[in-house]
């Protein structure tokens, strides 16, 4: 869910296996990098704008198709919306899987394995780890809520949880970088052993992988909404590999359209049989068109410093704003300001309280991964030069 118009546009110029070998077309690929960028963007905004709306204003969205004081165009919309917004954003959330795997399978056939964990690791866990400490400080402090043991904090800020039945942390939203962190593993695995070098091989990887998942018994195995979630949605992120190499292998294009149907059915599926409350809504349809739709325009789609802003704050508005929206309301409640409706004010001081994230830790972190980066590549490069 979370990636860097840097790290897109700079690691086109990055390659420690022979492009050709791994069957891209480079040099069309660096043409349209900053094309793909925007259309990704879009992507984010799209994804984090309906997960928002999923959580904190659906009730009003739905009220809002019903009113018929209102126009009917402005009923059309909210009714237009709806179904993108059911079941918190889950629209949203496979966009979002469908965006990191295409961007995280670009990155690995650029960056060598342990380049990419590195980048992985200060992209992820600065912001993080800091809205985690701030979720459970303004809890003790606010609410009176105990600070987690270590044995749920310390899985929980490395996000492998899953392995321990560690409660979601962030009001829930904690599951998709727990999935998301096991991609990053799993990818990196088929980049070590060369796998993804050999788009045909990956793709069949991806396929039986997904089969796996749908037979497997479903994990992690906890309750509520929260049951087998990696294997109701991992197998998106997939997904979002194949369009990525789809769109640079003409001659597995067949093989592609075949894992990314298979995937959407195993899916849909699943979601039956373990979240009957998902399954009377074309979510996972619509999610796969829209993205399918902005790929196919991604070529006529154009950059605006809006887009550019929005979409950098969209990881710091995913972590923060299910639980912060309830301490904001609290506080505009309290100040009791009514010319500007509440949601409005607690939606800009939000994206304010992103920003200044954004800025800081999140930015701070990726200064500091970049200087691990150089620092580790000064190393073995050194080691390769003291290698007889």
């Amino acid at each position: 869910m979370v990636f860097d118009r840097e790290e897109l546009s700079n690691s086109s110029t990055i390659s420690f296996s022979p492009p050709e070998r791994a069957g891209f077309k480079v040099n069309r690929m660096v043409e349209k990098t900053k094309d793909r960028v925007v259309f990704l963007d879009c992507m984010r905004i799209f994804a984090f704008a309906t997960v928002l709306i999923g959580h904190k204003l659906y009730e009003k969205l739905q009220a809002v198709a019903q009113d018929q004081s209102l126009h009917e165009s402005i009923q059309c919309i909210a009714k237009l919306m709806l179904p993108l917004c059911f079941g918190g954003g889950a629209s949203g959330v496979i966009v979002f899987f469908l965006t990191s795997g295409y961007i995280i399978t670009h990155v690995l056939n650029k960056e060598h394995t342990q380049e990419f964990i590195i980048k992985r690791i200060f992209r992820i866990y600065p912001l993080y780890i800091f809205a985690i400490i701030i979720e459970a400080a303004l809890a003790k402090l606010i609410d009176g809520t105990a600070l987690p043991d270590l044995s749920i904090f310390i899985p929980r800020i490395l996000l492998i949880g899953d392995f321990f039945g560690t409660p979601l942390a962030l009001a829930g939203v904690e599951w998709t970088l727990r999935v998301e962190i096991l991609f990053y593993v799993y990818m990196a695995t088929l980049r070590y052993f060369r796998i993804l070098e050999k788009p045909k091989l990956a793709v069949i990887a991806f396929l039986a992988t997904t089969i796996f998942i749908f037979y497997a018994p479903p994990f992690p195995a906890i309750a509520a909404f929260s049951n087998g979630y990696l294997s109701a949605m991992g197998p998106y992120l997939l997904m979002g590999a194949c369009f990525y190499i789809y769109e640079h292998n003409k001659n597995i294009r067949n093989l592609c359209i075949m894992t990314g149907i298979t995937i959407t059915i195993l899916s849909i599926v699943t979601i039956s049989n373990r979240h009957k409350i998902l399954m009377h809504d074309n979510y996972a349809l619509l999610a796969v068109s829209i993205f399918c739709f902005g790929w196919l325009i991604r070529d006529r789609i154009q950059y605006g410093p809006i887009i550019g802003l929005v979409s950098s704050l969209t990881y710091a508005i995913y972590l923060f704003h299910k639980w912060m929206w309830e301490y904001i309301k609290r506080a505009v409640t309290e100040v009791g300001i009514t010319a500007i409706p509440q949601d409005l004010q607690i939606f800009i001081i939000l994206m304010a309280i992103c920003y200044l994230a954004h800025i800081s830790v999140e930015k701070y972190g990726l200064k500091i991964g970049r200087k691990v980066l150089n620092r580790y590549l000064d190393m073995r490069n050194n080691f390769s030069l003291k290698t007889p």
